[in-house]
């Protein structure tokens, strides 16, 4: 079609050309209708020819339009500001992903379909489960407010004269989330959950339905500023709350070779010569103080543990996240605090992400129940279902443990 199109093109323009000139536009042409863009050629020659014909047919008015022209070019010659490109459908930098971050509805909705998070977002996971096992009522709390995916759904299921506290550490993640669910019947703390007990003794509150979806964010995971990820390079950080001062490179400059060891074995479980060999190797000198460098270290060491892919980095990278936020000393005082924080009938549900804060609620369940702090806990852990894993792949890690509290 190419060829044909720029023949009848040379004829009808009767463009006045040697033998080999003709030879050459037709050999493009031939050339171009092998692409797949081949339906797109004659569109650009026939603006080309266009524009060619534009420029023949004023060319004797140009003499005549000088003054008009010299007044114009100040205005035409100012600085245009480009609108910036989006950098393919589904661009894999975050500060490309600008359409999602901004909330075009259109692309959020194709990244969810997708099985994706948009960025600067956070999918809720097994939010009817929590609903099911919280029966939201009275005074509920959500301890990790992120994105507020939970507490928006917990907003929807308050009965008359129920309110919602929500606490957060991460307080540039809690002022939007606190604008975007505007409600009377919600209230929002700048706390970390080992404070929940005292914030609500200073209401004189006792929650009847409190959640703790615990670990990061997926806002924190998927800017590599945050430092919370080896996928781009980043300063390692991985502060939940940006007004502590110690990061993770702090922290490796000032944790003894013993006390990486230990977070290693604790929050990833590693075995006591794979934790050690790894320790020896992220404080080496010269410190690592991106998350790639903090990657490469890990990879480089032989383990004795048989792992796939990035899995060992993965862990790694998690023991340092729960060492320098002091998860697992936190989540012990909220777990100690919470037959005091619940009303009596009270349920509680946690979310948790990994075995380290697992094993930590299932023995506090256990010896609370064995007590008669709780009347009923959980058995085995709810997992998300096979949809919903498939639609947010977040999720498959994911384990749900709920108590209830006993009547006084």
């Amino acid at each position: 079609k190419a060829w044909v199109f720029a023949h009848r093109t040379v004829v009808r323009e009767r463009v006045a050309m040697t033998g080999h000139h003709r030879a050459v536009l037709l050999c493009a042409a031939l050339a171009t209708s092998f692409s797949p863009l081949s339906d797109t050629a004659p569109l650009r020659l026939g603006r080309q020819r266009r524009r060619a014909d534009a420029v023949a047919s004023d060319g004797g008015d140009v003499a005549a339009s000088a003054g008009v022209a010299d007044g114009v070019d100040a205005a035409s010659s100012a600085p245009r500001t480009r609108r910036k490109r989006y950098a393919g459908r589904y661009p894999r930098n975050f500060a490309d992903r600008h359409k999602e971050r901004s909330g075009d509805a259109a692309t959020i909705s194709r990244v969810l379909e997708k099985g994706g998070t948009p960025a600067g977002t956070h999918v809720p996971i097994m939010v009817a489960e929590c609903l099911e096992h919280l029966q939201p009522q009275g005074v509920v709390v959500d301890c990790t407010l992120g994105y507020g995916g939970h507490s928006s759904k917990l907003l929807e299921a308050l009965p008359s004269g129920a309110r919602l506290l929500a606490f957060d550490r991460d307080g540039d993640e809690l002022s939007k989330t606190t604008a975007r669910l505007a409600d009377s019947r919600f209230e929002s703390v700048h706390a970390n959950y080992a404070n929940v007990g005292g914030e609500l003794r200073k209401r004189s509150l006792r929650a009847s339905s409190l959640l703790a979806d615990l670990g990061c964010s997926s806002m924190q995971i998927d800017d590599p500023t945050r430092g919370f990820t080896f996928k781009r390079d980043g300063p390692l950080d991985m502060r939940m709350d940006v007004s502590n001062s110690e990061t993770a490179a702090d922290w490796l400059r000032r944790a003894s070779t013993s006390d990486v060891a230990a977070a290693l074995r604790s929050a990833a479980d590693f075995s006591r010569r794979d934790a050690r060999e790894l320790a020896v190797a992220v404080r080496r000198e010269p410190r690592p103080t991106t998350t790639t460098e903090f990657a490469d270290r890990v990879r480089a060491v032989q383990l004795e543990e048989a792992t796939v892919g990035d899995d060992a980095v993965k862990r790694a990278m998690q023991a340092a996240r729960v060492a320098v936020n002091d998860e697992f000393a936190a989540l012990d005082e909220l777990l100690a605090s919470l037959p005091d924080v619940l009303a009596p009938g009270g349920r509680a549900v946690f979310l948790t992400f990994h075995s380290g804060e697992d094993r930590r609620v299932k023995k506090a369940f256990k010896a609370g129940f064995a007590s008669g702090a709780y009347s009923d806990i959980t058995r085995r852990p709810v997992r998300a279902s096979p949809a919903e894993r498939r639609a947010n792949s977040r999720s498959g890690c994911c384990k749900l443990r709920w108590c209830v509290r006993a009547v006084d």
